[in-house]
């Protein structure tokens, strides 16, 4: 039986009032990832947080440490393009606003005045866009001048409306996007998404709305996926999860800060039926979240559903979570015939 298994991570630091670092946070966990996915000839998608890369490099012209860092990431990112898997931008606006502390070699993201593409001035919106994709193509063309940069992640989901980016898409020739979470929407102050009414399809093409189908339409959207979590299941995850943290030293995840973002009253998604991120019985399938209690539900998710769409963020994977990954990967590698190729999963 053919599935489509489409494993995305979200390439970053953590984007609150500490960073965390580049190799606790990307690098470390990314070559574990890549152990894993190599077993199994899987191929994945990284998007790069680009934003990042900018202000990395421009403090690398004063500070060692941060021009150390930069060469790091660029060589993993290479690296990866190399052993088969797909390396593009993944835009968090707000960077323009960060402040590094050069003494302890973080960042901190506090402003979020410029979290959504929306919020930026056009000269903003075209620094970057453009950047994201300058540096890309500046990190991966030496050693593959033929590599296209064409797919795109917004940073916080946060594709709406897609207006702001069509002129950038159109420009740098984008095709592929990931940036809708199906059914799921968020109001905050920082994240501000409505997906509540999307196609039935999970991968579709659309044209100026990325919620909307259009057959002819330029680009292709891949849908993310998302799984139910009983009440039980929850606290018996939860129960587990304590006293896993408690025996072990798994804290891998313990490496910065989140952001906290205040809930906007008074909006309401297009569909009351729509899936509030917020929602606990609800969530993204994702490593992170993937324990031994949930691995049930991966793989009966697996089971009933052709195709399978993780998001995933190395800063947050734990040792536990990659054991899981694997054991997941070994039993639907076993049991179906997958692929892990967007390219070769066309719109249905």
């Amino acid at each position: 039986m053919r599935k489509q298994l489409l494993i995305t991570f979200d390439y970053e630091l953590f984007l609150g009032n500490r960073s965390g670092f580049v190799d606790s946070c990307m690098l470390e966990p990314t070559i574990k990832l890549m152990a894993i996915l190599k077993k199994y000839g899987a191929k994945a998608v990284f998007f790069v947080d680009t934003t990042y890369l900018m202000c990395l490099r421009s403090q690398a012209k004063t500070h060692a440490v941060c021009a150390a860092d930069f060469e790091k990431v660029a060589a993993q990112l290479c690296q990866l393009v190399a052993e088969g898997h797909f390396v593009y931008p993944h835009i968090h606006p707000h960077w323009l606003d960060a402040v590094y502390n050069p003494a302890n070699n973080q960042w901190s993201l506090n402003n979020t005045q410029k979290y959504l593409f929306q919020n930026l001035t056009p000269e903003q919106q075209h620094q970057s866009f453009d950047g994201s994709v300058e540096i890309l193509k500046t990190i991966l063309h030496p050693q593959f001048p033929g590599y296209k940069v064409d797919a795109f992640r917004a940073g916080g989901w946060g594709i709406q409306p897609f207006k702001n980016f069509i002129p950038f898409f159109e420009k740098h020739g984008m095709k592929y996007e990931f940036s809708v979470l199906k059914d799921f929407y968020q109001f905050t102050d920082a994240q501000y998404f409505d997906f509540s009414v999307t196609p039935e399809k999970l991968i579709y093409r659309f044209n100026k709305d990325v919620c909307v189908e259009e057959s002819a339409g330029p680009y292709i959207q891949y849908t993310i996926s998302s799984i139910p979590v009983s009440d039980i299941v929850a606290m018996i995850n939860k129960i587990w999860t304590k006293l896993h943290f408690k025996l072990t030293d798994d804290h891998t995840f313990h490496k910065g800060e989140g952001q906290p973002s205040r809930i906007l009253s008074n909006v309401t998604p297009a569909n009351h039926q729509g899936k509030n991120l917020s929602n606990s019985q609800w969530e993204r399938i994702a490593i992170e979240l993937l324990t031994i209690v949930k691995l049930p539900l991966y793989l009966r998710f697996m089971e009933k559903n052709h195709y399978m769409h993780f998001i995933s963020h190395p800063k947050m994977i734990t040792n536990h979570n990659l054991s899981i990954f694997d054991k997941f990967l070994e039993k639907v590698f076993n049991k179906y015939s997958i692929e892990t190729d967007f390219h070769m999963m066309n719109p249905q």
